[in-house]
């Protein structure tokens, strides 16, 4: 088996991750109000009111964010002409997105005027966008998604595992990222311009809200390793490249000289969207079913790179298994910080 090199931080592709992202979709939709508000405040002083959505995936947790935002840009200006940029690494699965967005009844072009799609396969961690042309950001669950991961994570794929000298490298290269996204951001956004960001966080302690899945995932990969379904050498190699950043983290860089101001920071918990079908119906199958599905979505290019391999079933197959047998360990209560950011 090849495993993805270190750092591969795309998604499933050929619309899995859309049909396997509502975790994703939930969390987004605690953002919305924020997105709205910035869009009754930004200046609509140009030809075009220009949107940029960060981190895009394969598009379907964006339609109701950007249907949103245009309803309330079309309450200040009818005739104005909107484009909304979706960006994500070249890698990510655009056929996906504007499939959704040519077919789908949720898409935001639907019955919408002077509204245009584009899209940008380039990481947001750089420039995207002429200087001063954009006017709304949106950023849902993709900042805590490293440029890199800066090592492999020993006796564990998840972040807040590490310890010693393999977190600090985490924790500064998470800086560097939030710091890289920041600065590439003030550079393209008009005065007045303003950005909401969903973060998928910390607690106090580092740790996301779903270590419990995560443990349960590390566990069956070390259970592979001793049945031989892969190596100790692979397993070594294998990190999930993110980082869950504290509040402390995220807030640290707007200060009195920063380009932005932070106009909001509210930290909330997204209880886990999948436990009360399994309260009502007590199908623990259907409930790992769902998990699994879920977690493979975000996570398999990481794990085991870019081809479905025998391996990656072998593993997937036995995370299910360990969610059915203990549903309360899967458990996910998501830390999360609701943020809206205007550029000065």
């Amino acid at each position: 088996m090849a495993t993805a090199p270190i750092g591969n931080s795309e998604m499933e592709g050929d619309g899995y991750y859309n049909a396997h992202s509502r975790p994703q979709g939930s969390a987004g939709e605690l953002g919305i109000p924020l997105l709205k508000r910035a869009a009754q405040q930004v200046p609509l002083s140009g030809d075009i009111v220009r949107i940029a959505d960060f981190g895009a995936a394969q598009g379907k947790n964006s339609m109701a964010p950007m249907s949103a935002a245009i309803a309330e840009i079309r309450k200040r200006c009818a005739l104005t002409p909107i484009t909304i940029t979706h960006t994500d690494i070249s890698s990510n699965d655009f056929t996906a997105l504007f499939e959704l967005l040519a077919e789908s009844p949720a898409s935001y072009l639907n019955g919408a005027q002077d509204v245009y799609a584009y899209a940008s396969g380039t990481s947001f961690y750089r420039r995207i966008f002429p200087s001063n042309t954009q006017a709304i950001g949106w950023n849902s669950i993709a900042i805590h998604w490293l440029s890199s991961a800066p090592s492999a994570i020993p006796n564990h794929i998840w972040s807040p595992y590490a310890q010693g000298t393999v977190r600090a490298a985490f924790r500064a290269r998470a800086a560097q990222d939030w710091t890289a996204f920041l600065n590439a951001r003030a550079a393209e956004y008009v005065q007045g311009g303003q950005l909401v960001i969903v973060a998928s966080g910390a607690d106090e302690h580092g740790f996301s809200g779903a270590e419990g899945l995560l443990n349960m995932a590390n566990e069956e990969l070390l259970a592979m390793v001793r049945r031989r379904g892969i190596t100790g050498d692979e397993y070594d190699r294998m990190a999930i490249p993110t980082y869950y950043r504290t509040r402390k983290e995220f807030e640290t860089p707007f200060t009195a000289e920063s380009p932005f101001e932070l106009l909001e920071s509210t930290p909330t918990v997204l209880q886990d969207p999948f436990w009360p079908s399994y309260e009502q119906s007590g199908d623990a199958q259907a409930f790992a079913s769902a998990y699994t599905s879920f977690f493979r979505a975000f996570s398999e290019p990481c794990l085991f790179g870019e081809t479905d391999t025998p391996a990656a079933d072998e593993f997937y197959a036995g995370v299910e298994k360990r969610i059915a047998a203990d549903p309360d360990a899967a458990v996910c209560h998501w830390q999360l910080l609701l943020m809206r950011i205007k550029r000065r």
